[in-house]
């Protein structure tokens, strides 16, 4: 016998029905277009541009490269000694010749004065030592006593040997100092002339200034003049004298 499931078959029915009502009445074809008068245009792409800060960056130009070649002479030993200022007197000359003006003081026995007085003076130089021979000239030196009991005008005239040495011979001035011995000559106008030995102390400053051929120097001084072995007719006992002047000597 066949038997025939109804309940499958309605089932079947109801749900054919159910996917018939979802479908749209017609079925027809859709198409998609922009509408300038519905919506507004889409915006332009943009280029979007991201900056970072970076630390700068220093390029220095050095500039083309120089080559200097030094040419360095190294010498062993010892360093060299500096120099010394030059001697004016530094010369191959010896012979020294020399004159001046100056005064000449008298002191003691009752007889003071000045006089006026000239100077010659010639020697020989070895380094800063020198041996001279000076002569001293007082034409109208003082009065003494005369013969008659009065008294009359004398001259007087020294002639003596020194020893002269001279100090800092790089400076520009020098000192100089001498000692020596000497014979002095009174001569009066009416009377005998006298005569006396003395002594000499001497001490002055020299410019000195180099020469091509030799040296020339200008100087000032004062000499001490001390009798100490005069004759009977000696008319100035007991006196001493000072002499000063200012002098120039040549050196050749």
């Amino acid at each position: 016998m066949r038997v025939t499931s109804t309940p499958r078959v309605l089932l079947g029915a109801v749900c054919a029905l159910a996917f018939a009502s979802l479908l749209p009445p017609s079925a027809h074809a859709v198409e998609l277009y922009w509408d300038p008068d519905v919506s507004p245009p889409p915006p332009p792409p943009r280029a979007v541009l991201y900056v970072h800060q970076l630390d700068p960056v220093v390029v220095m130009d050095r500039g083309p490269d120089v080559h200097v070649d030094v040419g360095v002479n190294v010498e062993t030993g010892q360093a060299p000694t500096p120099e010394r200022a030059r001697d004016p007197y530094d010369t191959s000359s010896i012979v020294i010749a020399g004159a001046g003006v100056g005064g000449l003081f008298f002191f003691g026995d009752g007889i003071t004065g000045a006089a006026a007085a000239y100077k010659l003076h010639v020697g020989v130089a070895v380094g800063q030592a020198s041996f001279s021979l000076r002569f001293d000239m007082v034409p109208s030196a003082t009065d003494v006593a005369s013969a008659t009991g009065g008294t009359t005008p004398a001259a007087l005239y020294t002639a003596g040997a020194t020893f002269n040495y001279r100090f800092l011979p790089g400076a520009v001035m020098h000192p100089v100092a001498g000692v020596g011995v000497e014979t002095i000559v009174v001569d009066p106008h009416e009377g005998k002339t006298g005569q006396a030995f003395g002594a000499t102390l001497r001490a002055g400053l020299e410019l000195a200034y180099p020469l091509a051929d030799g040296a020339l120097a200008l100087g000032i001084d004062a000499t001490g003049h001390h009798p100490f072995a005069a004759a009977d007719d000696f008319p100035m006992q007991a006196v001493d004298m000072l002499s000063f002047g200012a002098y120039a000597d040549y050196r050749f």
